[in-house]
């Protein structure tokens, strides 16, 4: 009876060890995969963002004297999150959710490419209520983001 009681004691703990370690591995791939899907920290989103509404064709179009159009309204995706602290002339950027678009002040900002290891980024906003597309690259310099290759064009 004492060695069925030991052999059951035994098969308890690899059972327990296995299961444990399966944990730790699921727990490890998912802290992998979170990692890899968060190619650029939420301070690089900040500075990615504020650099591209702070070019000259962005605030073209903004029209910031023009009565509604700021605060400036970002449509929330994977790169542009909610929880990024942006000011633009002065406002808190707002974020919105892409279902529930009350206006056409709302900007659609998409990362259309993004390089970890170059840091750069390719990007296009579309701003609805002026039909407008804006297009270009902001790379990571020694010490700054900095906008390129920036275009606009009239959507038809």
């Amino acid at each position: 009876m004492k060695i069925k009681a030991i052999i059951l004691l035994i098969v308890f703990f690899i059972a327990l060890v296995h299961i444990s370690c399966k944990e730790k591995i699921k727990v490890e791939i998912k802290k992998n995969n979170l990692e890899a899907n968060q190619c650029f920290t939420k301070g690089e989103r900040e500075e990615i963002i504020k650099t591209i509404i702070e070019t000259s064709d962005f605030q073209m179009f903004l029209h910031p004297n023009v009565k509604g159009r700021l605060p400036v309204q970002l449509v929330k995706n994977k790169f542009v999150t909610s929880d990024l602290k942006i000011k633009s002339n002065g406002y808190q950027v707002i974020f919105r959710d892409s279902l529930i678009l009350p206006e056409e002040t709302i900007h659609r900002i998409r990362m259309e490419e993004e390089d970890c290891k170059s840091k750069k980024v390719s990007y296009s906003v579309f701003y609805p209520v002026e039909g407008a597309i804006l297009t270009g690259t902001i790379v990571k310099s020694d010490t700054r983001w900095m906008a390129e290759n920036t275009n606009w064009g009239i959507k038809d």
